[in-house]
């Protein structure tokens, strides 16, 4: 039963004792995968090493850990048949010990997978003119296999642009160019996009997010994708435009988004046997695993539990050709359904049984998943469509023109510039249908590029559109492929960005207070009119940006070395203010300055690159503090004079007036009452005049 089975498999299965160096068995279908027969390989053991293709030799030869292990080892290669042909076959060998002889047997199982194989040429070869528009790109690209998220292809303008080589970027993942501060939001990105799962389909745009160079300098990326079969992997395909410089500019201005799913590789065979009323009589472990079904399930129902049933036609018919026609094989190719409701493609060969009196008992049929071939002969035929979706949704401006400077392709955004539809557009020559760029550098960089086969980079206004357009251009054998990006935003921004900063020159020369600004190797960067005469005057030196500002901190070194430790105070992220004191050049007089100590960071507050200072004369600021506190205290002797030597007399006159007698002021005792309030009249009048010196007098020596 068991050698009946295996001669009926599609597939090749030999066993090798190893210890006597002989086939034990080889199955008849080694001739429809080698063209030899099963006797060829007893004659010659050396065979099939033979017949490998010298090109996987070395290959196979390489040694494996799993190669003298019980465990099952999976390779697939190339090997020459006999009739001269080249075919991939998939191998899988394991070594066993034999429980009657105790010998090691090698068991192994030969496919022949020549089919996918093309199949996924196939598909590479619909990817049309891909490479060229990846490796010509001027904007930086690069495809990252899901789910590990490895490197596995970047265009050039990605290698210049990051400073990486190539082989740095092929050992590198997607996580790995991204600043270790990003990852935690970059992986929930990940997990909330599924896209190590292979969830996310089509075109996306993930947005602005921060790169590392190779310098560890960061850089700005707007991300966008597309799904892409790749080197039979899924994957992805990115663009990362640079928008630092954008990303800045608005920074300046202020304050200045998987992939096509995974395809199940699926190598099993199914291996059934049917009844004459087409009922399951048999059905290997391959066809429960993959289909969900068990056993009790399976054997004994009809064949059409697990067909769908606008298909039980074709199967049935199928049977019957085998049943009029023993000994031929019989191929059916139709859909099984699984326990979960799932269609698998199955492509069978069937061959009628005899028994012993030559009548047909039993229909046995091998079977392959092609479910992996069918999905992508599908996608062979869709992939035109995908690539020109993926053209489409470059934001650039992208065209190509032939030898005969004929257009042969555009995309929407080169529609949109050029405000010409594609119709109008696509078989014209370029200098009929847009003759404003004749004797301009647009007709002299692509003529340039024609005709030295160079690439060619401007920016340059294009007057008839009223934009500024920044231009690649590169020469391939048929003709010119070229891309235009619309950066008048970024012109006007700049402009923008220019006027800013000369009106705000402007009113910083206009002040007295002196402001400049150094580097960490003290240097200066930047200063203002006033600083630069404040130190002309002092040193006999104008001082230019470049200098070395320790040099003009002060005349000694003593004033040096503490202006030194202002400076390092500010590089170590202080921020404090204080006051200083120094000679006036011209009137040697002592100057009273308020100097403020501000730390420069570039970007977020991680690294201090400078320090600005800003010093303002408070000298007549200090003179009017210091007559405020002068005049306070002579008020305070005032209000002394007032409370202690004034009451006094004051209080004294009050009592004589009291004792007074009014009513007969010829009284003797009235004329020493007004004797004594004399001498009280003259104490108050020597007091006021103390407070009138006091006040007047000591002011006017004081001023």
């Amino acid at each position: 039963m068991l050698n009946s089975l295996l001669a009926a498999l599609n597939d090749c299965v030999w066993a090798f004792d190893a210890d006597t160096q002989k086939y034990l068995f080889i199955s008849p279908s080694i001739y429809a995968v080698t063209g030899y027969q099963a006797k060829d390989f007893q004659k010659n053991i050396q065979l099939w090493d033979e017949i490998i293709d010298p090109r996987d030799q070395d290959d196979l030869s390489a040694p494996s850990r799993k190669m003298d292990s019980k465990e099952l080892t999976e390779r697939t290669y190339r090997i020459i048949a006999k009739d001269g042909k080249v075919k991939w076959v998939q191998q899988r060998k394991q070594h066993v010990a034999d429980e009657q002889t105790n010998h090691q047997v090698i068991l192994s199982v030969i496919v022949d997978v020549s089919y996918q194989k093309q199949v996924s040429f196939n598909l590479k070869e619909s990817l049309g003119d891909f490479s060229m528009l990846f490796h010509n790109n001027p904007t930086p690209m690069w495809i990252y296999e899901l789910p590990t998220l490895r490197i596995m292809k970047v265009n050039d303008a990605a290698l210049k642009h990051y400073g990486y080589s190539e082989d740095e970027f092929l050992s590198m993942t997607i996580r790995d160019i991204r600043p270790r501060f990003d990852l935690a939001k970059f992986n929930n990105y990940l997990y909330q996009k599924a896209i190590p799962e292979s969830s996310l389909h089509g075109f996306n745009n993930a947005g602005v997010w921060r790169h590392m160079n190779k310098k560890g300098e960061i850089v700005y990326a707007e991300i966008t994708g597309h799904e892409i079969k790749y080197d039979n992997h899924s994957c992805r395909v990115i663009i990362a435009t640079d928008v630092t410089e954008k990303v800045l500019q608005q920074e300046a201005l202020k304050r200045r988004e998987q992939f096509l799913t995974s395809l199940v590789d699926s190598q099993t065979n199914f291996l059934v046997r049917i009844d004459a009323d087409y009922n399951f009589t048999f059905a290997n472990r391959w066809f429960y695993k993959t289909l969900g079904y068990k056993e009790k399930e399976i054997i004994g129902g009809p064949f059409s539990k697990t067909v769908l049933p606008d298909e039980y036609e074709q199967c049935e018919q199928a049977f019957k050709n085998c049943v009029k026609h023993p000994g031929k094989v019989i191929s059916l190719k139709h859909r099984k359904i699984d326990t979960e409701g799932n269609s698998h493609w199955i492509k069978w060969e069937f061959i009628a049984v005899l028994d012993e009196n030559g009548e047909v008992s039993e229909l046995q049929g091998v079977g392959q998943d092609v479910t992996q071939n069918v999905e992508i002969e599908k996608e062979v035929k869709k992939a035109s469509e995908r690539l020109n979706s993926f053209v489409e949704s470059i934001t650039d401006a992208f065209f190509i023109v032939n030898n005969d400077w004929m257009f042969i392709r555009v995309n929407t955004a080169f529609e949109k510039i050029t405000g010409k539809s594609r119709q109008k557009i696509l078989g014209s020559v370029i200098w009929d249908i847009f003759p404003g760029i004749i004797a301009t550098e647009f007709e002299e960089a692509y003529r340039k590029a024609m005709h030295e086969e160079i690439s060619v980079q401007f920016t340059e206004y294009f007057k008839p559109l009223s934009k500024w357009l920044n231009t690649t251009v590169y020469p391939a054998s048929e003709g010119l492929t070229v891309f235009m990006r619309d950066i008048t935003y970024e012109m006007h921004v700049q402009e923008e960005i220019l006027w800013t900063k000369n009106n705000l020159e402007a009113l910083i020369n206009n002040t007295e207070d002196l402001t400049w600004s150094i580097d960490r190797d003290g240097k200066y960067v930047y200063m203002n009119s006033a600083y630069r005469k404040r130190i002309a005057d002092t040193s006999g030196v104008l001082p230019q940006e470049g200098d070395n500002a320790y040099l003009h901190s002060g005349p000694t070194n003593e004033i040096n070395s503490e202006w030194r430790s202002y400076y390092q105070r500010a590089f170590d992220g202080e921020r404090y203010v204080i006051r200083h004191e120094s000679i006036n050049p011209k009137t040697q007089e002592t100057e009273h300055f308020e100097v403020s100590f501000n730390p420069i960071y570039k970007g977020t507050k991680d690294k201090i690159i400078g320090v600005g200072c800003f010093a303002r004369n408070i000298t007549e600021r200090l003179k009017t503090e210091e007559a405020l506190i002068d005049q306070n205290e002579r008020l305070k002797n005032i209000a002394s004079l007032s409370s202690h030597e004034l009451r006094r007399p004051v209080a004294s006159m009050i009592g004589l007036l009291n004792i007074l007698d009014r009513e007969n002021f010829s009284n003797p005792e009235n004329k020493q009452i007004m004797d004594h309030l004399h001498t009280v009249t003259q104490e108050i009048d020597e007091v006021i005049r103390v407070i009138v010196n006091k006040t007047f007098i000591d002011s006017r020596f004081n001023l």
